[in-house]
C-alpha cells in the first residue's frame, strides 16, 4: 500500500470513530431519558386502578342486594318513616301518609260555606250536597265537614286549623322556663 492510500484509510477510520463518539455523546441523554421512561412504564399501570375497580365492584354488589330487598310497612317497625314523624307547617306530626285519605285543608266562609278537600292527592272545592270520596257532603261549618258514605257518617276536622291562643300560651310557658 502506498502512503497516499494509507493516509486516506487512516483519515476515514479517524472520522468514522470520531463521528460515532460524537453521536454517542449527543444521544446519551436521549437514551437516558428513554431508559427512565421505560422504567416508569413498567411500574405504572394503564387502565383502571385495581383498588378502585375492587371498590366499585363491592359497591355494585351491595347496591344489588339492597335493590332486591322489599320493605313492608306493617312488618317493618324500624322503617324510617315509622320512626321519624313528618311535620306539617305548624310543627304537628302528619298523620295522613295514605293518599286515599280525605283531608279538609280549608273552609271558605261566604254566602255559601265551601270546603277545600284533598283526596287522592287532588284538591276539590265542595259545598253541601256535593259528592267526594264516594260520599255526600251534608254539613260544613268553621271547624269540620261531615260526609255521609252509605250508612256511615264521617266527621273531618280541618287539618290546618290551629288554636293561636293555646299555642301562644304554650310558647310563653316555654320561654319563662
Amino acid at each position: 500500500m502506498n502512503s497516499r492510500t494509507r493516509t486516506i484509510w487512516l483519515l476515514l477510520n479517524f472520522f468514522t470513530t470520531f463521528s460515532i463518539i460524537v453521536a454517542g455523546i449527543a444521544l446519551y441523554p436521549v437514551y437516558r431519558k428513554w431508559d427512565i421512561t421505560r422504567d416508569k412504564i413498567k411500574v405504572e399501570q394503564f387502565g383502571t386502578d385495581k383498588e378502585l375497580e375492587q371498590e366499585i365492584e363491592f359497591l355494585e354488589q351491595r347496591l344489588e342486594t339492597r335493590n332486591q330487598y322489599q320493605f313492608e310497612l306493617e312488618s317493618e317497625p324500624l322503617r324510617l318513616t315509622n320512626v321519624v314523624y313528618l311535620m306539617d307547617a305548624f310543627g304537628r306530626p302528619k298523620r295522613y301518609r295514605q293518599k286515599e285519605k280525605v283531608r279538609v285543608t280549608a273552609i271558605i266562609d261566604g254566602n255559601q260555606q265551601q270546603a277545600v278537600i284533598n283526596f287522592d292527592n287532588k284538591n276539590f272545592t265542595v259545598t253541601v250536597g256535593d259528592s267526594v270520596a264516594g260520599g255526600e257532603v251534608v254539613w260544613i261549618d268553621a271547624e269540620e265537614v261531615v260526609i255521609i258514605n252509605g250508612d256511615k257518617e264521617m266527621h273531618y276536622q280541618i287539618t290546618s286549623l290551629m288554636n293561636p291562643t293555646k299555642n301562644s300560651a304554650e310558647n310563653s310557658k316555654r320561654s319563662k322556663n
